[in-house]
């Protein structure tokens, strides 16, 4: 069973309004040794940032990522919000959804090995 963890933040921004952050552990996959964190941000009218940081010892390819329906334990296998993939072991994308929508349990951050092996899942995270 994968652990889940989060951490629960209010911020603000530079112009006062509040934002509010959670951050949850993206879990290595398929003995990738890519673990690290995802960090979401609600920036209101509808949309949210999604900030991956895995330690990753791929170094050369960019690794696609998405926002899948599903646990890591039971993704559906389709994306729902397709991310900017992961270079380096960063990733910064903003999609066109409400944190809200997000939170529940009912949704993960899926990184995949390469464009080339989308069926290997390397780093998994479930969104409280």
């Amino acid at each position: 069973m994968v652990a889940c963890s989060a951490v629960l933040a209010l911020t603000t921004s530079a112009y006062g309004s509040p934002h509010r952050d959670i951050t949850l552990r993206m879990h290595s996959q398929h003995r990738s040794g890519e673990s690290g964190t995802a960090t979401l941000t609600d920036l209101g009218g509808n949309q949210t940032r999604v900030v991956i940081h895995v330690d990753s010892e791929n170094t050369t390819g960019d690794q696609p990522a998405h926002v899948h329906p599903g646990t890591c334990k039971h993704l559906n296998p389709i994306p729902r919000y397709v991310l900017h993939n992961v270079v380096l072991g960063r990733s910064n994308t903003v999609i066109d959804a409400p944190m809200s929508k997000l939170l529940g349990g009912h949704w993960s951050i899926n990184v995949h090995e390469s464009k080339d092996n989308l069926k290997r899942y390397v780093s998994c995270g479930t969104i409280p």
